[in-house]
């Protein structure tokens, strides 16, 4: 009974190891595959311009041998390194693209299973492909802002609320189009500050866009023209930096940066736009006290009107731009003081500021500051775009 019983269970156990090996896996590789490591984990990338630095943790286990190295891969692409540390380069990959990256630890028996992928990595563009990049973007801007800003000049009076909007979101989506290509891009460090700086500017110049042709009476949509000017101009001034971090030519001239001496009230002085045009201005009076013209209102508690009246002679180019922004004032108290945006009864005044000589043409008009009572005027100075070029000054 004993032996039937012992006999019973080794034909018993026989069946079990043999069913076991039957199903699982093929003969001599069972035991191999626990030799092997298990995946590296925690694998993480970081970008540079065509490569990327990987690093991982240890695998759970090293199987029956220690881990002789590790091989790295891109994905897509398949590039790769090998390392004996924790941590390794991949070399050869393209500027501007994105990967992620898995890695197998390898000892004696063998490679273990790959990891799971590293967080996804956009390398770097390179100074020549972001210049290649940036002016495709800006043609495809010019391409659009000029079809927007075409249907914007086609509306009228009798253009229905529907053609009003249409144009309004045209004008707002190629801003935001250009804007949106600019920031989703990997620029090289040395462009990052600048182009960030420009998307700002660029926002704001495409907001007083839409908020110029939402404004809903004469003097806020000159006091929002004043602001589409300035950031205008800093626009411009972005767009030279980035264009001069990537090597591309340059639109503009400017900024000039000479600033002529002090000159007496009555003599001319000479100022640059940004490319490169002349345009004479002379300081031909100070009104103090000035009286407001019709619709400015009355000076501030303490405060009193005064005006500066100017001559503008264009000598090269077609010079325009925004007196109200162009002109300040420095008061006997050291203070700066900038327009008032009103007009003089005293004087013949620019257009909300505005003025546009062509060559060989003049213009004359005034522009009205608020001053304390008991500060008088020290010095004038002009500066055409909003101080970012050459500033002239009289006392």
């Amino acid at each position: 009974m004993a032996r039937s019983t012992r006999r019973q269970r080794f034909i018993t156990a026989t069946a079990l190891v043999t069913l076991t090996l039957a199903v699982s896996v093929p003969a001599g590789v069972a035991g191999a595959s626990s030799f092997r490591p298990s995946a590296p984990r925690s694998v993480h990338a970081s970008a540079a311009t065509n490569s990327a630095r990987v690093s991982w943790s240890s695998p759970a286990s090293t199987g029956r041998s220690a881990v002789k190295r590790y091989v790295a891969t891109s994905h897509p692409s398949n590039r790769s390194c090998t390392t004996a540390a924790r941590t390794c380069v991949v070399r050869g990959l393209t500027a501007g693209s994105s990967y992620t990256f898995t890695v197998v630890a390898k000892n004696a028996s063998g490679a273990s299973p790959s990891s799971r992928a590293s967080n996804k990595v956009t390398l770097s563009l390179t100074i020549a492909t972001a210049g290649v990049a940036f002016l495709s973007a800006s043609s495809t801007f010019e391409t659009a802002l000029n079809a927007a800003l075409t249907a914007v000049q086609a509306l009228t009076a009798n253009s229905t609320q529907a053609q009003v909007t249409a144009a309004v979101n045209s004008l707002r989506a190629s801003f935001t189009g250009f804007t949106s290509t600019l920031s989703k891009e990997k620029w090289p460090a040395a462009v990052q500050a600048d182009m960030l700086a420009l998307v700002t500017n660029l926002s704001a110049f495409g907001t007083d866009y839409v908020n110029l042709l939402n404004a809903t009476s004469v003097s806020s949509a000159a006091l929002t023209s004043d602001t589409l000017e300035a950031d205008g101009n800093k626009e411009v001034v972005g767009d030279a930096k980035v264009r001069a971090d990537l090597n591309l030519p340059q639109l503009i001239t400017g900024p000039v940066a000479s600033t002529s001496a002090m000159v007496a009230v009555g003599l001319p002085q000479t100022v640059h736009d940004f490319f490169g045009d002349a345009m004479s201005v002379t300081v031909t009076q100070i009104v103090d006290p000035a009286t407001a013209g019709t619709g400015s209102g009355l000076p501030d508690a303490g405060y009193r009107f005064v005006a500066v009246e100017a001559t503008l002679s264009n000598a090269t180019g077609n010079v325009g731009g925004n007196a109200n922004l162009a002109m300040t004032v420095v008061g006997s108290d050291g203070a700066t003081y900038t327009a008032d945006f009103g007009t003089a009864a005293e004087c013949t005044n620019f257009t909300y500021g505005s003025f546009e000589v062509p060559p060989g043409d003049t213009s004359m008009g005034c522009v009205l500051y608020q001053l304390p009572t008991g500060v008088t005027v020290k010095t004038v100075q002009f500066s055409l775009d909003a101080g970012f070029l050459d500033t002239v000054a009289w006392t």
